[in-house]
């Protein structure tokens, strides 16, 4: 289906509820004839006569010539904004009252309601942006972390679009010469011209695996990294936890079994997000609504990507804490010896024969927690992301630069096999189609819409 963009569209930008600014988007042809119906200056210019840019005071009246609101009227003319369309915002009181009936009004006037995610697609059916950078844009709001915020606004620069770009125009180049072979073939040049590419496609071959491998950073600075906090009831997961988010988020109490449930939330260290999960104190019990938690935490053990097995240095190393300790995943799991500041029964040499790294902490007084939080932050594989370092961090584009890279090298094996030139291009057209999908220079018309369907109202 071909994308109509004659429509004028609308929505709200700003959050539902009460604040102190609302605005209503507007983009399209008519965005300014809608403006003139509604708007009422509180100086003598006409609407149709603001300038590009300029912020104009007035009120909003309706049909009637009621008034509405007062409001600011934004301008921005095509093809400088947003959309590369003439846009207007409407910035009035952020009462549901004041916003809702002005959108109202605005759809009355002319205007269509947007669908999710449709100005930043105008954006990119306009070519002012690449797909890309419109996903970005969701990025952008959806950062939980300073350096997932760092590396959406450098996709949204178009820094990952310049790598991808670039791939493209070397592949065109090895395409064009090795159709020259093809349509030229007494000229004898087919030797010469793939014994030339195959050390440049290697080295693009190269950069992609890096890109790939890096990728696992891009994923965590994105999306974050789950660390599961297990233990025995009385462990000190839930004080670990307030001390981490620092506020009292969980209910910490002497009585075994307070948290019977997992207890999800986002703490940023060192600018990376982590979704630090309070389970159930794992033990044998009667309780069936204890016993569904100890069975969610046991879950949390294998799926987290990290998980830190607490245990009260007060308390002695029981049957029931070694087999805690052996069910962690290989690979995943430290062991956190809680209540440093007491008296203990057991050091951090003790549980070193687990393999795993052990940390001793108190929530009660901090100590120990930084070098926690350091193990965690290299759990991620990310110690800081290089200033001009570019991640793949959406899955659409690692899974797209995968493919193109699997096609490089079935090439590159019809190459190394002599094969005819012919199929040696089948391979590479098909992953200079794939990059091309990660920009969206060759991707179809339902992934577009699809993709742009998750993106939020107004945006």
């Amino acid at each position: 289906m071909i994308y109509d963009l004659s429509h004028t569209i609308a929505a709200i930008a700003t959050a539902t509820g009460e604040s102190g600014v609302g605005i209503i988007r507007i983009s399209g042809t008519e965005a300014y004839n809608i403006g003139e119906k509604i708007f009422r200056s509180k100086g003598k210019t006409r609407f149709k006569d603001f300038k590009d840019r300029t912020i104009h005071f007035g009120t909003i009246v309706d049909e009637k010539g009621r008034e509405i609101d007062e409001a600011l009227v934004l301008i921005m003319k095509r093809p400088h904004s947003y959309t590369a369309e003439d846009v207007l915002e409407i910035q009035c009181h952020g009462g549901r009252q004041s916003v809702s009936g002005i959108l109202k009004l605005v759809l009355r006037s002319g205007a269509r309601l947007a669908r999710a995610g449709e100005f930043t697609q105008r954006a990119f059916m306009n070519g002012r942006i690449d797909l890309v950078q419109a996903e970005a844009v969701m990025d952008v709001i959806q950062a939980k972390s300073s350096k997932g915020l760092s590396t959406a606004l450098s996709q949204l620069e178009g820094r990952l679009s310049g790598i991808v770009a670039a791939m493209r125009t070397e592949l065109t180049d090895f395409i064009t010469r090795l159709e020259v072979t093809v349509d030229y073939p007494e000229e004898d040049l087919e030797d010469i011209v793939v014994h030339d590419l195959e050390k440049t496609m290697r080295c693009m071959m190269e950069r992609m695996e890096q890109m790939l491998k890096d990728s696992s950073k891009g994923r965590i600075i994105r999306d974050g990294m789950t660390v599961a906090i297990a233990g025995a009831p009385n462990a000190g997961k839930s004080s670990l936890l307030n001390y981490l988010l620092a506020e009292d988020r969980a209910i910490v109490t002497d009585i075994p079994g307070t948290t019977r449930d997992a207890l999800e939330e986002w703490v940023s260290i060192q600018g990376i997000p982590f979704r630090l999960v309070d389970t159930a104190g794992i033990r044998e019990t009667t309780d069936t609504v204890e016993a569904i938690g100890v069975t969610k935490a046991r879950n949390y053990i294998e799926t987290a990507d990290t998980v830190l097995i607490l245990k009260d240095r007060t308390q002695p190393f029981s049957d029931e804490d070694k087999a805690l300790i052996n069910s962690v995943p290989d690979g995943k799991g430290a062991i956190v010896l809680t209540k440093s500041d007491l008296k203990p029964l057991l050091e951090c040499k003790d549980l070193e024969v687990y393999g795993l790294p052990v940390f001793s902490l108190s929530s009660k007084t901090g100590d120990g927690i930084s070098l926690l939080e350091e193990y965690l932050v290299s759990r991620s594989g990310e110690s800081g992301a290089g200033e001009n370092e570019v991640l793949l961090s959406n899955m659409r584009h690692i899974e797209l630069m995968r493919q193109s890279l699997n096609a490089l090298k079935r090439a590159e094996e019809t190459m190394y096999a002599g094969m005819p030139t012919d199929l040696i291009l089948v391979d590479l057209r098909e992953a200079w189609e794939l990059l091309g999908a990660v920009t969206g220079e060759t991707v179809q018309d339902d992934m577009v819409g699809e993709i742009f369907s998750r993106f939020c109202l107004g945006k």
